[in-house]
């Protein structure tokens, strides 16, 4: 121990320095490089699946059952993948492996079948990338916060261009498909996801977190515990957002709209998500991680609402630009909440995010499709979404009561610190005089956080 203080450079810690050198393995560029190519590769198929389904002669209720058991496989997964991924801090390659794999049971989605035999058919190649896709999801967020050192504003700097890919790439797609078909979806899947494996390679750690520690199911399921009105919120935000995810484009179809118009309704989502992700740093000091996730779902419910009264179909790019409050604010807020060690714990981000996934992409995915696809049958197209608008809206009302008793918000602790308390980078064993605190100018719990911190470094 002695021996790795001496090689520190003075006026450095050893965390200190190691945070700095794995910063500058992996430069912002690169991790920007990662969320272009990841959101591109992304928005490929991840809507426009929805129509190729309808297409092939798929009901509303089946795309529902096709598409809930497809989450509901990567919801049984994904704890034993993300699990694994701290274990063997292997995060990296097992997304790696994962892009390659999915690559086979999309295209078997292709395969001409009898009638009588469709539905199983596009269930059993869907589930199967269902399965193996399940890293690219609970990962990908995980390592570029990883390797962006923890730190709110990169990521949010880098997570803009995952917007701008997966904006450009659905207005390259909506006039591909009126063109030329829905094999542009399969095309573009296969040459994407190879540029996205040699990406990934070069632009994030191999592991979500260097601190190596025991994952255990009860580790894991303490995390949930000690946020269960926060997940619970966010299962519902997701069946909500599933509606939107997988079922829009079906209501505009059936309203007549062109493909052009569904990509184009997506470009619109995008131009108001980057000013979010841009300044998320000062969004989430400023308002706390549950003030931003209850804002977004607010926000949500009015698209919800609009959507059930929309009668053209072109007005849907009015109210698009509020999924850049909805998806923006709710993710970049659930996802700094989970990356406080006070929730998640040191050495358990992957399952920490792994959870966050289950909840986001699975099981709220699950209900929402299930139900919606059944609903969307039997009381219309528009009157379900009014109904998800009640529904995500009386589980916001919940959390807002209930949640408050929950850990401490990422970011809250720092939003009320003045610029004046400054906490400086000391080696071990120096004199901590020179931390400049006004322990009046806190709040109890921010003054304590403050206390501590000082009580470690005099010890």
């Amino acid at each position: 121990m002695h021996g790795d203080e001496d090689a520190t450079p003075e006026g450095d810690s050893p965390v200190a320095v190691h945070e700095i050198a794995r910063s500058a393995d992996f430069p912002l560029a690169r991790v920007k490089a990662f969320y272009f190519v990841s959101f591109a590769y992304f928005a490929t198929y991840h809507r426009f699946l929805t129509l190729y389904f309808e297409a092939d002669g798929l009901s509303a209720t089946q795309i529902g059952l096709l598409i809930a058991g497809g989450r509901t496989l990567g919801l049984l997964t994904a704890p034993f993948v993300n699990g694994l991924a701290d274990k063997t801090k292997r995060a990296r390659t097992i997304l790696q492996v994962s892009l390659l794999a999915s690559v086979l049971p999309m295209l078997c989605l292709t395969i001409p079948t009898q009638p009588g035999m469709k539905f199983f058919a596009r269930c059993a190649a869907f589930w199967a990338f269902a399965i193996v896709s399940t890293p690219q999801n609970s990962m990908r967020d995980a390592l570029a916060l990883a390797a962006c050192s923890m730190d709110v504003d990169s990521w949010g700097k880098a997570r803009v261009y995952g917007a701008v890919g997966w904006g450009i790439m659905h207005l390259i797609m909506g006039p591909l498909l009126d063109l030329f078909g829905f094999s542009v979806i399969f095309v573009s899947f296969f040459f994407l996801s190879g540029l996205c494996f040699l990406v990934t390679r070069s632009s994030v750690p191999e592991a979500c977190g260097p601190v190596q520690t025991e994952v255990t199911a009860r580790a894991v399921l303490e995390i949930l515990m000690r946020n269960k009105w926060f997940f619970m919120n966010i299962v519902a935000i997701g069946a909500g957002f599933s509606m939107v995810e997988g079922m829009l484009f079906l209501l505009l179809r059936e309203m007549k709209a062109s493909t052009m118009l569904c990509g184009l309704s997506v470009v619109v989502t995008v131009v108001f998500e980057l000013p979010i992700f841009s300044y998320a740093k000062s969004i989430v000091a400023r308002l706390g991680t549950r003030n931003m996730i209850l804002l977004g779902q607010a926000a949500w419910v009015v698209r919800a609402l609009f959507y059930a009264c929309m009668s053209v179909p072109w007005t849907v790019l009015l109210i698009e630009p509020l999924h850049g409050v909805t998806f923006a604010l709710v993710w970049t807020a659930a996802l700094q909440h989970i990356a406080d060690p006070q929730v998640a714990g040191e050495g358990l981000e992957a399952s920490a995010q792994g959870l966050l996934t289950m909840c986001f992409g699975g099981i709220g995915p699950m209900i929402g499709l299930f139900f919606g696809g059944l609903l969307f049958d039997k009381v219309g197209n528009h009157a379900v979404y009014a109904i998800f608008a009640v529904a995500v809206l009386s589980a916001g009302m919940i959390y807002a009561t209930l949640g408050r008793k929950e850990p401490t918000c990422y970011g809250t602790s720092t939003a009320k610190i003045p610029e004046r308390v400054v906490f400086k980078q000391l080696p071990l064993g120096r004199d901590t005089s020179g931390l400049d605190i006004d322990m009046n100018d806190l709040e109890e719990p921010e003054r304590n956080d403050a206390e501590n911190l000082d009580s470690k470094l005099r010890a």
